[in-house]
């Protein structure tokens, strides 16, 4: 699949480190012991939890002291030899390659492909026009070449009569008419919350700062792209930014947001007109959203990578800090064809709650990938904000169910501030739409929209379990450990549905 594979241009691997250190390491010891072999250790909480994107390029080792983990670029012979010995005693848990990350948009078509279907589709469309309005021309919604060129799908799909109610799979679609059908098939007109009160932070990338629907709204901003504003021209920020949290009435067309009165915080971690990135980026928005008290992080981006032990940790250690990642599964499939990919980076770690794509007639979409996946959102034919002068475009992809799954988590905990964010994931699961579809591919099924308050407890999500465990340290190396802070968190098993 080519949007979230790595270009073949481009290396896998970075060539830097990411390091998870124990949670009862001695920060400032062990900057020291890095700096005494002459490496240059820039610490986050220094820069009020956001690195400043020119400190990543050219720093030996940047630590996320809030996350407990670091990139390291210096490989060194002295400096591998100082993490060899942290990691012996026990300060170091585990050590991987940086990858490349890529914003995930629809599957591209080739260009003969989108040639013919853009023709036939044309032609489809004037027919039905002319049947339906006497010849009258509708307008489709949001048909950019921008949004073509970077293989996302224009839907032709119209506005329609309002009061349609939601039908099982298979059935006709949902029509639009005052707000989109990802949010009729999200019961978001039955909800009375807004998110008021709950930051929401999208890492994408970025966002139009000029455009009409979120001018004069308050927005925290921050971009971890080098010699990049936050300004969006990619359009897919922009996109999952309006879904997530825009308002409640855009200048035109549909209402789109879900959050629209969460407390938006916009981290441009993915850059150029493709949308793409390091981990390093991700890990260093992740600290800067967490520092700036988020509770829900949307992440429309990912890899092809397997598994990552530093994406579970880090999932780990925000829901620690009450916050939930979310992510989008992956368009590798091509289900018409009897191919289901596995779900990519960062999404197939148990930590970071895996979101899938469905259609407007409520079946999983044909490019979503299946495997470890914990719920599903409106994903294919989504109308959003996009940057001007078009203003808004139809796409599809996981990357657009994501952000609805992100708002609708941002309304549980409104509604219930006192939860915890394993709780949240839990009752998200609990109150999901049920559909006749394996778990592999829609896990919980449709996310549905709270419609009242739930303050009994519950229990966690799922058994903990030990992450890597840590050396017990020798006589005389307690300096670099603090005590009294307890274990290594656990990380959640896979739930079993």
């Amino acid at each position: 699949m080519t949007d979230i594979s790595t270009p073949r241009n481009e290396q896998r691997t970075t060539g830097r480190k990411l390091v998870v250190l124990s949670p009862t390491v001695n920060i400032a010891v062990m900057t020291s012991a890095l700096e005494a072999v002459g490496m240059d250790v820039v610490v986050a909480s220094q820069y009020g939890g956001a690195v400043p994107p020119e400190k990543m390029d050219t720093a030996d080792a940047i630590v996320f002291d809030r996350l407990q983990m670091m990139v390291v670029a210096d490989t060194s012979p002295a400096a591998l030899a100082v993490m060899d010995e942290l990691m012996k005693r026990g300060v170091i848990l585990s050590v991987e390659d940086e990858g490349y990350v890529y914003a995930i948009g629809a599957p591209a078509l080739h260009p003969s492909q989108r040639e013919y279907l853009d023709g036939y589709r044309a032609g489809v469309n004037g027919l039905i026009d002319h049947l339906l309005t006497g010849g009258a021309r509708a307008a489709t919604q949001g048909y950019t070449s921008e949004g073509c060129a970077r293989g996302e799908r224009p839907s032709g799909v119209r506005e329609g009569r309002p009061g349609h109610e939601l039908h099982e799979p298979g059935t006709r679609p949902l029509d639009q008419g005052k707000m989109t059908w990802g949010l009729n098939a999200i019961g978001i007109e039955k909800s009375p919350y807004t998110g008021r009160g709950i930051r929401v932070a999208i890492l994408d990338t970025g966002l139009d700062s000029n455009h009409p629907d979120f001018r004069g709204r308050k927005i925290v901003s921050q971009s971890f792209v080098p010699r990049e504003t936050v300004q969006d021209v990619a359009g897919h920020g922009t996109h999952t930014a309006g879904t997530a949290c825009g308002p409640q009435s855009g200048a035109r067309g549909p209402r789109y947001g879900v959050a629209y009165e969460a407390e938006l915080f916009i981290g441009k971690v993915l850059g150029g007109p493709q949308g793409s990135g390091q981990d390093g980026w991700i890990m260093n928005g992740i600290n800067w959203a967490l520092s700036n008290g988020c509770r829900v992080i949307s992440m429309s981006l990912g890899s092809e990578a397997p598994p990552s032990n530093w994406y579970r940790m880090l999932g780990e250690r925000a829901l620690r800090e009450n916050a939930i990642l979310v992510a989008a599964a992956g368009n590798a499939s091509q289900r018409s064809r009897g191919y289901i990919a596995r779900t990519g980076s960062p999404a197939n770690v148990e930590t970071i709650l895996a979101v899938a794509a469905l259609d407007s007639n409520l079946r999983v979409a044909d490019f979503s990938s299946g495997g470890k996946i914990d719920i599903a959102g409106p994903g294919v034919d989504v109308y959003s904000s996009w940057p001007l002068p078009s203003g808004y475009n139809t796409i599809s992809g996981t990357s657009m169910a994501t952000p609805h799954v992100a708002g609708v988590i941002a309304l549980m905990m409104q509604a219930d501030p006192h939860a915890s964010a394993r709780q949240i994931w839990q009752r998200l699961q609990a109150s999901a739409r049920r559909l006749n579809l394996a778990a592999t591919d829609v896990g919980a099924g449709l996310v549905q929209a709270p419609v009242s308050a739930r303050t009994e407890p519950e229990e966690p999500i799922g058994k903990q379990s030990a992450s890597a465990p840590t050396s017990p340290s020798a006589p005389g190396q307690d300096s670099l450990v603090e005590s009294g802070r307890g274990q290594p968190p656990s990380a959640r098993e896979p739930s079993t549905r």
